[in-house]
């Protein structure tokens, strides 16, 4: 029991760390890259979105359990009280979403579960699966729940890309970091 219940509060600490880190990395988005703003939640630059796939890559359904959380607490601000609905759909679909899509990667044998696989080119594949995926599912579910001003056929292409390029700086910025940390540490020992 007691290994039980230290496993279900690993699991709750990684999912709410996971939601702050993500609605950190959603307002320091805001504060870099606002200017880029397509519409609203939409950027042509969006950090969050290779966030949203090293979390699940690395944590899994913790993970995903996070950025849904984060997409919660970032969407009740967003949008109006009256929209409920949207925000509790938006937020499932922002972090469930890279998850589906990781495990039907690794179902198919695309994707290592042991990331130490994972090449560069690898990487640019799976980013842009992961922002196909995202932007494609967002705009059906704000599709259905009639969002206002929504124009499917033009609004995903922002967002494939603004997920695409943010996703990129993201997953590539943390790559070289670690390259560059790697090094240190022989250097040191």
């Amino acid at each position: 029991m007691k290994v039980l219940l230290q496993h279900a509060f690993e699991k709750t600490a990684l999912a709410l760390l996971s939601a702050v880190l993500f609605v950190s990395f959603f307002k320091l988005n805001g504060w870099m890259f606002g200017f880029f703003e397509y519409s609203e939640g939409i950027s042509w630059v969006f950090l969050p979105a290779g966030f949203r796939i090293i979390l699940v890559l690395v944590l899994g359904l913790p993970g995903a359990v996070g950025l849904v959380l984060g997409g919660w607490f970032i969407d009740s601000a967003l949008f109006e009280t009256e929209n409920a609905t949207l925000a509790l759909m938006n937020g499932l679909v922002s972090g469930f979403t890279p998850w589906l899509v990781m495990k039907y990667l690794q179902h198919r044998q695309w994707l290592n579960p042991q990331l130490h696989t994972l090449t560069t080119s690898k990487l640019l594949n799976i980013t842009l699966i992961f922002s196909a995926a995202s932007a494609l599912t967002h705009q059906l579910m704000w599709w259905m729940l009639d969002r206002p001003e929504l124009n499917i056929w033009v609004d995903i292409w922002p967002m494939f890309f603004g997920n695409v390029l943010g996703a990129l700086l993201m997953l590539y910025g943390f790559k070289f970091l670690l390259d560059r940390t790697r090094k240190l540490n022989r250097k040191i020992f």
